[in-house]
């Protein structure tokens, strides 16, 4: 597969969310609680805290998981949709086949999914074939006669708009008239004049809300809840936070898309009042990316040909010299000297792109935004004619410039930005929009403050962009759990007011105010808190939000400078690698030493559940079910055949259980011996065990899982035994450096923790004792020159192998005289456990092997003295 990290991170959790909705659901049958308990268990693994659960009104009653991923602009939200089918047939619903509906927002997005995954060597389409085998994927018309043949022998997903559904009034709409070719879906059940949408919430289809922010009302629940689905997810880049706040379950930052080389960031921009000067050296900037491109192929034969994007003015009666489209287009030729053949419109009424020679093409001229589906990630520079006078809409197009051609870091720096230029006489307000423009693609708004940097042509300073434009401050928590403002109570316009000064982000904790607050606006924002620290910290916000704040002096990280640590390494001969991909921790899982028999206690017998199943459907639906219950009820009802096969039972299950390290005629000979011993010891039938293979997959994954688990201890305890094979030094390093230090969310308490490597600090909460680990760093040792906050699971984050997983040690500190010292922090319920002893003796190890300049400590409950002991204070 080719799944980036957070990408395959990403399934991850959505997949420990279903797992844990579907936990919670049995051991609270019948409460209607599995997805709140299981949105707050995993956000709490998450994030740091748990968030309140918000579920759509119309799935209250079923208790629908209904939760959100939000991957901003150049994320690959399309592909994690895609992969996220596979999760959900694996973790929640027990059919053979699946079926899924995705919902975009419009023709043009429907189109451009259709083609992604019907495509031949479109990387979606690849991707789900290499899942799934044979793919159906039908527009809504194709559906509207689809056979049940076609949904018993394929994973079917169904792409069309939300508004094929959306109706008030149902009966206006194809999808809810009675269709006599589909009643062979019906066969057996009492009624007529059944509907597309009734065939569909037949099988509980899954369904995917693309860009759910376009989608979400009142209405577009009550047309989900109408399909029966066994989940919904929605991926977006702007999740709704006021009116149906949507759940949000990973949000993924831009450093987590930067370090990956998913997107190009910063954004380098430049103003002149004049826009022939702003052209001119808006021309100039494209002519040296294609010299920067130029070298880049010399060096890795990587072709690449930046193209600008032009942001033209709309006619306007008051202003007859407005730069429109074509205008711009004859400046281009008539004053720059562009070739014709170079340039491509498009617009109402005029779309060039679609005859356009990529191997000509450098400029394409819009007026407010491309059209939709258009994707060029050579897009390297913008230039809007938008003066200040006039309503800027850059970041309507903002997001085709990030992209990042071949999703590959570039050797030459400058292929690693984007660029943008405007015609005014205001910096400020032109970064401004920039950053509303990064919000827009999907960019928390503390983050994006520091992704847009500037300068103004008419004078070549640096304008202080990166002073306080906006604060963000940590939202209360009570046992817990976030507390979030309630909005409920103010005048339909103060809150409106209010919405346009904020971002409410629950994944990160934290809420950002910018722009002027009225002392009225203050107090009605403080009203929705109540809480006294919330209260407290929102007076401070808008203290530091009226001070004018210099700009802070650059950090290393900016001044191009790194930061490297040695990883611990194992060698043989010329080998050399990571200690934790050491070829003699490698080894094939022998499974004739795993026990195959599964007692009452590990594999139970459901047989009332099974008799529910072989119910006709008509009767089924009458009975009082829980949801969960009633998911495999009714989703059985499609999987388990008559002729249910034991040889495909066995099929299914070498399927889903195959790994590297088993051999698959080893596999194949302990499930034999698993389903012998159910079926002739046990007495289950092979109806039984077809309709429960989810969980007997289940519960024999968790086996083999212990055994591997057991096996990787003792390769490891074998491999610690031989420590002169073991190195720490220069030859294979970790190494930070600008665009390499990923996060989740920034640190935004009012104190000051000075020195740290990168502008920001990750995944830090504002209190707690590893946050006042960090601040004795930061403020009270002695000696440091500068320090990192790592962040765990993060491309290039600093890491130690164990014997069960890597460990990533909480902060990294260089001193001033050179030598290193890694920290991780532990409480006192903690520090003896068995997990964190392997930790201290592997940061020994490294410590030893890594040389005298390099210490590893493991402090105790706020005991800092430990600390300053390691660095011999």
């Amino acid at each position: 597969m080719s799944l980036k990290v957070y990408q395959s991170d990403v399934l991850d959790r959505y997949e420990t969310f279903l797992r844990a909705w579907r936990a919670q659901a049995q051991v609270h049958p019948g409460e209607r609680v599995a997805s709140r308990l299981a949105f707050e268990e995993c956000t709490l693994e998450n994030f740091g805290f748990r968030i309140p659960y918000h579920a759509p009104p119309a799935f209250e009653a079923s208790d629908t998981p209904v939760v959100c991923l939000r991957v901003p602009t150049g994320g690959g939200k399309t592909l994690i949709g895609g992969h996220a089918i596979a999760r959900v047939k694996r973790s929640l619903a027990p059919v053979e086949h699946s079926l899924t509906l995705w919902l975009v927002p419009t023709d043009a997005i429907r189109s451009q999914t259709l083609r992604a995954l019907r495509t031949p060597g479109a990387l979606l389409h690849d991707e789900l074939r290499t899942l799934f085998g044979d793919v159906a994927v039908l527009d809504i018309d194709e559906a509207l006669s689809v056979s049940p043949a076609v949904l018993d022998s394929h994973d079917t997903i169904i792409v069309t708009t939300m508004q094929a559904f959306k109706q008030a009034e149902t009966d206006r709409l194809a999808v809810y008239r009675a269709n006599g070719a589909l009643m062979e879906h019906f066969r057996g059940i009492d009624g007529s004049g059944w509907s597309l949408a009734e065939a569909l919430a037949l099988r509980r289809p899954f369904i995917v809300v693309d860009e759910a922010h376009n989608q979400g009302s009142a209405l577009a629940f009550d047309t989900l809840a109408r399909l029966a689905p066994c989940a919904v997810l929605e991926l977006t880049a702007t999740p709704d936070r006021m009116h149906q706040p949507s759940n949000v379950l990973v949000s993924i930052s831009a450093s987590t898309l930067q370090s990956e080389d998913m997107i190009k960031l910063p954004v380098d921009m430049a103003v002149h009042p004049d826009w022939r000067i702003a052209l001119r050296e808006a021309i100039a900037k494209l002519d040296a990316l294609q010299s920067a491109a130029d070298a880049e192929r010399s060096a890795t034969g990587e072709t690449l040909r930046p193209i600008m994007l032009l942001q033209a003015e709309r006619q306007q009666k008051d202003n007859p010299d407005a730069m429109t489209i074509d205008r711009v287009r004859a400046a281009l030729i008539e004053q720059f000297d562009v070739p014709a053949a170079q340039i491509a419109r498009s617009a109402t009424g005029i779309d060039e792109l679609s005859d356009a020679d990529p191997a000509t093409l450098r400029f394409v001229i819009t007026a407010d935004k491309l059209r939709e589906g258009w994707d060029w990630p050579a897009a390297y520079v913008l230039m809007s004619f938008r003066g200040s006078s006039t309503q800027m809409a850059l970041e309507q197009i903002l997001g085709r410039v990030l992209r990042m051609p071949q999703v590959t870091r570039k050797q030459q720096e400058a292929l690693n930005c984007a660029y943008a230029f405007a015609v005014s006489n205001n910096l400020a307000e032109v970064a401004a929009t920039l950053r509303d423009g990064l919000v827009q693609a999907g960019f928390e708004r503390q983050d994006a403050k520091d992704l847009v940097r500037g300068t103004a042509l008419s004078n070549g300073n640096d304008d202080l962009l990166r002073a306080q434009a906006s604060v963000s401050v940590p939202l209360p928590a009570q046992d817990g759990c976030l507390v979030l403002p309630d909005f409920s109570q103010l005048p339909e316009a103060t809150r409106k007011r209010i919405e346009t000064k904020l971002e409410l982000s629950p994944e990160t904790g934290s809420l950002t105010l910018r722009g002027e607050w009225s002392a009225k606006e203050q107090k009605a924002l403080k009203e929705a808190f109540r809480e006294p620290a919330a209260v407290a910290a929102l007076e401070q916000a808008f203290t530091h939000l009226q001070s004018p704040v210099a700009a802070p002096p650059k950090t290393p990280s900016e001044l191009g400078q790194t930061f490297e640590l040695p990883l611990l390494a194992w060698s043989q001969g010329d080998l050399l690698c990571d200690l934790g991909n050491a070829p003699a921790l490698e080894g094939t899982l022998t499974l004739a030493d795993v026990d195959f028999a599964l007692d009452n206690a590990a594999f139970p017998r459901e047989l009332e559940t099974l008799q529910r199943a072989r119910l006709r459907l008509g009767d089924a639906e009458k009975l009082k079910l829980d949801p969960l219950e009633q998911l495999d009820v009714q989703l059985g009802l499609f999987g388990v055949r008559d002729t249910a096969s034991l040889e495909d039972l066995q099929w299914t299950l070498e399927q889903r259980l195959a790994a590297p390290d088993l051999d698959p005629e080893d596999l194949a000979a302990w499930l034999s011996g698993v389903l012998r011993h159910l079926l002739e010891v046990r007495g289950f039938s092979c109806s039984e065990l077809v309709y429960q293979r989810v969980k007997l997959s289940d519960v024999l994954a968790q086996r083999i899982g212990h055994a591997r688990r057991h096996g990787q201890h003792q390769r490891f305890l074998d491999l610690l035994g031989d420590e002169g094979r073991m190195s720490a030094d220069a030859r294979l390093q970790c190494v930070f450096k600008s665009g390499r230090y990923a996060w989740d969310w920034q640190y935004n308490g009012f104190v000051t923790l000075p020195k740290h490597f990168f502008p920001q600090i990750g995944n830090l909460q504002s209190q707690g004792e590893e946050f006042e680990c960090a601040d004795f760093i930061a403020n009270r040792l002695d000696g440091v020159r500068d320090w990192v906050r790592n962040i765990e699971r993060k491309p290039g984050a600093f890491s130690l192998p164990t014997s069960h997983q890597r460990f990533y040690p909480d902060f990294l500190v260089r001193m001033t005289d050179g030598r290193m010292l890694v920290v991780e922090y532990k409480g006192a319920h903690l520090y003896d456990n068995p997990e964190q002893v392997e930790k201290r003796r592997i940061g020994q190890l490294w410590e030893r092997r890594a040389g005298e300049r390099f210490r590893f400590v493991m402090p105790k409950r706020k005991n800092w003295g430990m600390i300053r002991a390691a660095l011999g204070a």
